[in-house]
């Protein structure tokens, strides 16, 4: 997955290099491999590398950003063509990104309507290609911006505005938020916004029944408690969500915590329908690091324990509720029952998961999710529970984030959970 950004300053007088790092910062959560910022002076350039300083880069008034976690995967590129050029950032891997951005390239130079050049450089794309396109943002030699949100719907495109100063997009309204702007709308799968010096006007790429849902793992993982998508707050999702995981609990507890920090709410939501106190039980060291992200082994146990110091006090001798928001490989949830179990001597540890198990890799790339270490996809529910070191082991169901769903008006992709879609239609 990645992180996606754009922001558009009207006066040219903007330098856009501190305005650009904090907006990258907000989607920090979202990668952590790598940072890509194109910006346009004489022509347009992109500077790519591991740390957020690439964000100097971006010293003009206007510019496209990603953070992203794929490895030796393209994901951005530049195409220049003639004198002219544009740059490309996407969403995901896409291994038609350099055709498209030449057929881009060829149209707009000759082209007066901007909006239709680009409409029918994506519209040919896609009869040619079975590839699934996704979301891009692209920036032209002529300091113009295309933002578009692929027909199949993924992830979600915020759109804010700072005044009348400066346009932004990103992949969630957290970016607009800290960058001190207004959220305006969020793009309807298959919509685009055209951004120029002296006009902002959407567009929609018209392709029927394409639309997959929303990625369930945006609103389970990915995304920050204090985002807003399509209307609905992350956090209260992720609330109702723990809420309907309480009724599977069958055992004594006398404490209820969640796994740092992704499942607090989820645990909060829990605690009110079981009754039973929510503690606070780790604390994390050093910067934010998302371990579910992290590809190296090594990297991720090193994530696990820094996000994990457990506080003994409100754990100690006692029977334990512990709530995850979802489980790939088991190995966070592995790492946190030998942590209670072994340095802080809880005395039972009862595990519950706040989505279905993970039975499918993801078709679409969007999460890299390998069916060989699935643990749900691999292991019955007793071999699970004795591999994690737990009393008990409990998932929602598929039905349960359904109902829960449909009561936020929401619809998701539910392919890495055994089905196509799960709750409503899109709000």
């Amino acid at each position: 997955m990645s992180g996606m950004l754009s922001i558009y300053a009207f006066d040219e007088l903007w330098n856009l290099a501190n305005t650009v790092r904090y907006g990258l910062m907000a989607l920090q959560h979202r990668g952590l491999q790598s940072y890509v910022v194109c910006s346009t002076g004489v022509d347009v350039e992109c500077v790519e590398g591991s740390d957020i300083d690439v964000a100097k880069s971006a010293s003009g008034h206007v510019a496209i950003a990603s953070i992203h976690n794929y490895e030796n995967e393209k994901t951005f590129t530049i195409q220049r063509s003639n004198e002219y050029s544009v740059a490309i950032v996407a969403e995901r891997p896409w291994r038609r990104i350099d055709d498209f951005a030449l057929d881009l390239v060829n149209v707009l130079k000759t082209s007066r309507n901007r909006v239709e050049a680009f409409t029918n450089a994506l519209s040919n794309l896609q009869r040619d290609s079975e590839d699934v396109v996704p979301s891009l943002m692209v920036l032209t030699k002529d300091k113009e911006v295309f933002v578009w949100r692929s027909h199949n719907g993924f992830s979600p495109i915020a759109l804010g505005s700072y005044g009348f100063d400066m346009a932004i997009a990103a992949s969630e309204s957290v970016a607009i938020d800290i960058l001190g702007g207004d959220l305006k709308k969020f793009l309807r799968p298959g919509e685009g916004i055209y951004i120029s010096r002296h006009m902002l006007k959407t567009f929609l790429v018209n392709q029927a029944d394409a639309y997959n849902g929303l990625c369930l793992f945006e609103f389970l993982y990915l995304s920050r408690h204090d985002a807003i998508i399509n209307n609905v707050s992350v956090y209260e999702f992720r609330k109702a969500l723990g809420y309907d995981l309480g009724k599977y609990l069958d055992k004594e507890v006398d404490v209820v915590v969640g796994v740092p920090e992704t499942a607090l709410p989820y645990a909060i939501g829990f605690s009110s329908r079981v009754g039973k106190p929510f503690e606070v039980a780790f604390v994390a060291t050093g910067g934010r690091r998302r371990s579910m992200l992290a590809s190296n082994p090594f990297e991720k146990i090193v994530a696990i324990h820094l996000k994990m110091n457990p506080i003994r006090s409100s754990l100690e001798g006692k029977k334990v509720a512990i709530v995850d928001d979802s489980m790939v490989t088991g190995s966070t949830i592995k790492t946190v029952s030998q942590i209670l179990r072994f340095r802080v001597g809880v005395r039972e540890i009862h595990l519950f998961i706040a989505s279905p198990p993970l039975i499918r890799s993801c078709p679409y790339n969007v999460m890299k999710l390998d069916m060989q270490n699935l643990l749900a996809a691999n292991l019955s529910k007793e071999l699970a529970k004795s591999y994690l070191e737990v009393d008990s082991l409990h998932w929602l169901s598929i039905e349960d984030v359904d109902r829960v769903a449909r009561m936020f008006g929401l619809r998701f992709c539910g392919r890495c959970l055994g089905v196509n879609v799960i709750g409503g239609e899109e709000k």
